[in-house]
């Protein structure tokens, strides 16, 4: 595994000429060549300037591991040995250059075969440092945004809510008709200023920690928010029956706001909602229909948009900030959601994959 004895020439390896060697060495990234011994039998300028020149020539024939200790080696090979076993494998690694620099490598591994049916792997390293750090930053500006957000919109609380109980009291006495409308739309002010507040609490808090599946029944989980909610309404609500094992605290928060947006919306006296799922081996895809108005196709992407409401908020009160919440932890769920065609009403239809590929999300 650990084979230091040098190839003869770096020309065994079969397909050399003029034209690959100028490409091959003129490739941006780190680029390198090892054979089944692990044994690094081509590389790239770039790659040889990640060593000392003092030992660039002891690069080629060698694992350049020869040092190393055994369970040193198997750590470092792991990845050679997926790529030789799997045809493919990358990761992220830390390099330190002979200059003192430490760079992170995102490092692709691929395996191919020459003229004679040996196998070998390609490798090519990009340095990624600098969108790394980009990315860190990013992540901690978010934080930091995420956090104001929750502060702000806390602290606020106290102050609306002696505002409203100000009102109250003045409301109480006798005053002139005038003055009492006045009041009634400082409370509705003050009650849609709370309902800000509560919703921006919530997007502020979404995927702060993440929820953990759990196997649920499906109708039963919906018609218990259906219940829930404090909205007037005389919708039926239709929901497919199915045992589901999801995020049920993410789902939760997606299918209390899309049945709220249903009751809310909704122009006639009496309607449906119809809830339904299916299950396919990679995901879960929920439909959710309502007879209500729609949406005008021209709203559809900017409805997921945070302030955003189809309606003056003196016509229908909301923070404008539902389907904005539900894109959010969808998007950190590795899931989607879009709006459907359709001749009444409307159809939201969300996938929800079964593998949790979240991703330390920006």
């Amino acid at each position: 595994m650990t084979n230091s004895v040098p190839l003869a020439k770096a020309e065994r390896f079969v397909g050399d000429d003029s034209l690959s060697d100028l490409i091959f060495d003129n490739i941006p990234d780190y680029a390198f060549i090892k054979d089944d011994k692990f044994r690094i039998v081509k590389a790239n300028d770039a790659f040889r300037s990640m060593y000392p020149e003092s030992a660039r020539e002891k690069i080629i024939g060698y694992t350049t591991l020869e040092s190393y200790h055994p369970e040193e080696v198997e750590a470092c090979i792991k990845d050679d040995k997926l790529a030789f076993a799997s045809g493919y494998a990358e990761c992220y690694e830390t390099v330190t250059f002979p200059d003192g620099g430490v760079r992170t490598l995102f490092t692709r591994k691929k395996r191919f075969y020459d003229a004679n049916g040996a196998a070998f792997i390609l490798g090519l390293s990009s340095d990624v440092t600098e969108r790394e750090h980009l990315v860190v930053q990013l992540r901690r500006s978010n934080d930091a945004l995420d956090e104001f957000a929750y502060i702000a919109s806390h602290d606020l609380k106290a102050p609306l809510n002696a505002i409203s109980k100000l009102v109250t009291w003045i409301d109480e006495d006798e005053l002139p008709e005038g003055a009492k409308e006045n009041f009634a739309l400082i409370q509705q002010r003050v009650s849609r200023m709370n309902k800000l507040l509560h919703d921006l609490l919530i997007y502020s808090r979404v995927n702060r920690k993440h929820s953990e599946c759990e196997t649920f029944e499906f109708s039963e989980f919906s018609q218990e928010i259906y219940d829930s909610i404090d909205i007037e309404s005389t919708l039926t609500l239709q929901c497919a029956s199915l045992m589901v094992t999801l995020p049920k605290t993410a789902l939760e928060v997606v299918t209390r706001n899309l049945i709220s947006n249903a009751l809310k919306h909704h122009h006639c006296e009496s309607g449906n909602l119809i809830i339904d799922i299916k299950e396919t081996p990679e995901l879960y895809q929920l439909h959710f229909t309502d007879d209500g108005p729609g949406i005008p196709k021209e709203y559809r992407e900017k409805v997921f948009e945070m302030f955003q409401t189809l309606k003056p908020r003196d016509q229908q009160e909301g923070s404008g900030m539902g389907l904005a919440i539900i894109k959010k932890v969808l998007d950190y769920y590795g899931g989607s959601i879009e709006i459907l065609d359709t001749d009444v009403g409307a159809e939201f239809v969300i996938k929800w994959p079964k593998v949790d590929i979240r991703v330390n999300p920006i």
